[in-house]
């Protein structure tokens, strides 16, 4: 049996550059069921660091719609990820995963209300029916989408909003060239382990020689410095255990 590291990263934006902070890693057999893990990192994150976390932007193994649920009403925490290829939108929405208003016209989202557990749709203001809608005398200005009609379509935050699509597309990447890191720059895929508590050890060792390399890249003079260290480092590690 393989272990499977598991970590929830800070995303920060400093001097320019997007930088992944690990937060907490769980250092796992690969056969546990990885979406049961992410409310208590969260609930880690919360406890230790006293801070909260609004949206996590995770891969399909989080998909699960009962953690998602559960994180929405505990934390206010939106759990992103993609929908697989077989799931399709709520039937009140048709062949769109924006609803629309009676003409057709796709609606605006104008926020979640974590107390009612709605969210609000507002007719977009460059809304082009004009007069020729048949309902511009009594237009729909808000409509009411609850968060239960599907929690991967309708968390926090609607899958079909430009914040959803932008962290999926361009955000979700960078963090898994992180994971990688951690399998090349810091040479875990060359350890032979067979032991979980030495596996949870080399996890959280390459959590804090992730830390270490983030401040060491911010200083370009000491960068090179750090990366000689770190393959000293393995030199002196690579033993069996």
């Amino acid at each position: 049996m393989g272990y499977k590291k598991h970590t929830l990263r800070l995303w920060l934006k400093v001097r320019g550059k997007n930088r992944l902070i690990p937060l907490v890693s769980f250092i796992e057999p690969a056969n546990i069921y990885e979406g049961t893990l992410l409310h208590p990192m969260i609930r880690k994150v919360q406890k230790e660091f006293s801070m909260h976390i609004d949206i996590v932007v995770a891969d399909m193994g989080y998909i699960g719609s009962d953690q998602k649920r559960d994180l929405r009403k505990q934390y206010q925490t939106a759990v992103l990820t993609k929908t697989r290829e077989n799931m399709s939108p709520p039937e009140i929405l048709g062949d769109s995963i924006c609803p629309e208003c009676p003409e057709g016209v796709p609606l605006s989202w104008d926020g979640y209300d974590p107390e009612t557990e709605m969210h609000c749709y507002v007719t977009s203001l460059d809304c082009t029916g004009g007069r020729s809608c048949g309902f511009s005398g009594h237009c729909y200005q808000e409509v009411y989408v609850p968060s239960s009609v599907d929690e991967h379509y309708f968390g926090p935050i609607p899958l079909h909003t430009q914040v959803a699509q932008r962290l999926l597309q361009k955000i979700r990447p960078q963090v898994e060239r992180g994971f990688e890191n951690d399998k090349n720059k810091l040479y875990l895929n060359r350890f032979f382990i067979n032991s979980l508590k030495i596996a949870r050890i080399l996890g959280h060792l390459s959590d804090a020689s992730q830390v270490l390399l983030l401040f060491a890249g911010m200083k370009t003079n000491t960068k090179s410095k750090a990366q000689k260290l770190m393959r000293k480092l393995y030199t002196q590690l690579t033993f069996d255990f």
